[in-house]
Order: structure tokens, then C-alpha cells, then sequence
């Protein structure tokens, strides 16, 4: 399916540039956020460094640029040990609608079930319509009791593919013309 995609694990020289990519793929959320609000969010996306003692992040790399990246939690609130948790889905705007998202959740999912995984978790707010078809697409089921409120006023729906009833990522990505993170 892409071919020109590769999806790997970040060098430590590459993680200034996650950390702007992930920055620029979330922006569009600032126009709906308090000021204050959008700069916590904002150093929150941008500290992938902080994230790497308890996650593990993947890049998509395409004609040695990096265009898109996720966080893979192994331990999804530090509860839930049988699931890996996929937070921070990010495709900057150029690169939506080229796949890049469907590869980096297929490779989440083809990493838990190599760790022995039962599922794959992940939340996401209302604004977030086509990461949702993305989840969807892929046979993510809604599980509200992975509901939570990330910040004040900010819902974050709660969503599971059980690995045990599917045999693997679909093929092709849903409204390829209009990923988001």
C-alpha cells in the first residue's frame, strides 16, 4: 500500500523534528482552545523525550523525511497490562490522505500482537472525525469505560481493538483524501 513509507523507531539526533511534526499536525486544535490551554497541550505534544521511559514512539519516514508519527504505550494507564495504548497519532496536514496514519496503526498492531497483546486502546476527542473513521475502519470498537478527561473540558472517548477477533489491519485507509491526527 505505501510502499515509499518506512516506519520506524526515531534516532535520538530526529527527535527535535517528532516533536515539531507532532506540534504541527495537532494545530488546528489551537483555534479551539484557551490560549493557555493550547500552550500546556502544545509543550505535552512536544515532549517526546519525556514520553520515551514509558513508551516506545514510531516514525513514518517517506523520501528521507519524517511525515508522521505515533506514541505506543505498552502499558495503557499503567492498569491495563494486556493492552498497548496508541496515543499522539500524528500526520501533518500535507501528508493526510497518503496513508501514513493507516501504516503507523497497522505496525501498533502488528507490534502488540508480537508482544503477546489482547488489544490495542485508544481515545479520541469529538473534533477528531476522520482519525475515528481511521479506528473504525481498522475494527476499533467503542469502549466507554476508556472514557476519560484529559484536561478540564476536554473529553477523550475511549476505543479497543480486541486482537483475538481480528486477524489484521484492513487494508487501505479510509478517507484517504482527509487523515487527521
Amino acid at each position: 500500500m505505501n510502499d515509499d513509507l518506512v516506519i520506524r523507531s526515531p534516532a535520538d539526533d530526529e527527535l527535535d523534528i517528532v516533536a515539531s511534526v507532532m506540534v504541527e499536525a495537532y494545530a488546528e486544535f489551537a483555534e479551539t482552545m484557551a490560549p493557555d490551554a493550547w500552550s500546556a497541550f502544545a509543550q505535552h505534544i512536544a515532549n517526546v523525550r519525556g514520553r520515551l521511559d514509558d513508551a516506545e514512539l514510531l516514525v513514518a519516514e517517506r523520501d528521507g523525511r519524517i511525515v508522521g508519527a505515533v506514541t505506543l504505550f505498552t502499558a495503557w494507564r499503567g492498569a491495563q497490562l494486556d493492552a498497548y495504548g496508541v496515543r499522539m497519532l500524528a500526520v501533518p496536514p500535507p501528508e493526510r490522505g497518503t496513508g501514513v496514519a493507516h501504516a503507523l496503526i497497522s505496525e501498533a498492531i502488528r507490534r502488540a500482537r508480537a508482544a503477546g497483546k489482547r488489544r490495542v486502546v485508544v481515545t479520541v476527542t469529538p473534533e477528531m472525525e476522520t482519525a475515528r473513521d481511521i479506528f473504525d475502519h481498522l475494527g476499533f470498537e467503542r469502549d466507554p469505560a476508556l472514557d476519560h478527561e484529559p484536561g478540564p473540558g476536554v473529553y477523550a472517548a475511549g476505543y479497543a481493538l480486541h486482537l483475538d477477533r481480528v486477524s489484521g489491519p484492513r487494508e487501505g485507509p479510509p478517507g484517504a483524501d482527509r487523515e487527521t491526527p
